[in-house]
């Protein structure tokens, strides 16, 4: 009776996922070096984290070094939403040609799933193996290749990104070099 009692006195956020162990098998001293949300129109749409290694995040060649970004919706979103609008981000950047954004949306539709609230989606890159994405702690799927990490991550990392206060929050420990 008092574990029951217990567990509704525990806040919900003590059985949330933590991307931190999961981000560690590959990049073992990976520390939190920013985090915000993004909202649009008033609406909370996502929180983020990035997890860097020692060296941090280099944002003048984004593919040098291995980095996480976890990703935790506030929303619901169908994965074929995710896709198209990482790529119409990458489009607006202009870091890849739309034939090549257009190939990368359909592998991206295949692989993120549709999301509830609290659902985490996580991209773990390193340099030279391409970016593997996990639906909380489970491997959905790997697209190899620096050049997709290069476009796909300048969505948040690119100076030009469409949302620079986000940016700027998950630079904000270690501005990129």
């Amino acid at each position: 009776m008092a574990a029951a009692l217990m567990l509704l006195v525990l806040p919900l956020q003590a059985f949330a996922f933590d991307a931190a162990p999961l981000v560690r098998q590959t990049i073992p001293q990976a520390r939190v070096q920013g985090e915000g949300e993004l909202r649009m129109y008033g609406f909370h749409i996502y929180d983020a984290r990035l997890y860097v290694g020692p060296t941090g995040l280099s944002s003048k060649e984004l593919t040098a070094r291995p980095f996480a970004l976890d990703i935790e919706y506030a929303r619901p979103f169908k994965g074929a939403s995710i896709a198209k609008r990482g790529r119409e981000e990458m489009d607006d950047l202009k870091l890849a040609s739309k034939s090549q954004t257009r190939e990368w949306q359909q592998e991206l539709e295949k692989i993120f799933p549709d999301v509830q609230p609290g659902d985490h989606v996580v991209g773990v890159f390193v340099p030279e193996r391409g970016t593997t994405f996990y639906a909380d702690d489970k491997v959905i799927g790997t697209i190899p290749g620096d050049d997709f990490a290069r476009a796909f991550f300048s969505i948040w990392f690119d100076p030009r990104t469409s949302a620079p206060g986000l940016r700027n929050q998950l630079l904000a420990n270690g501005a990129a070099q």
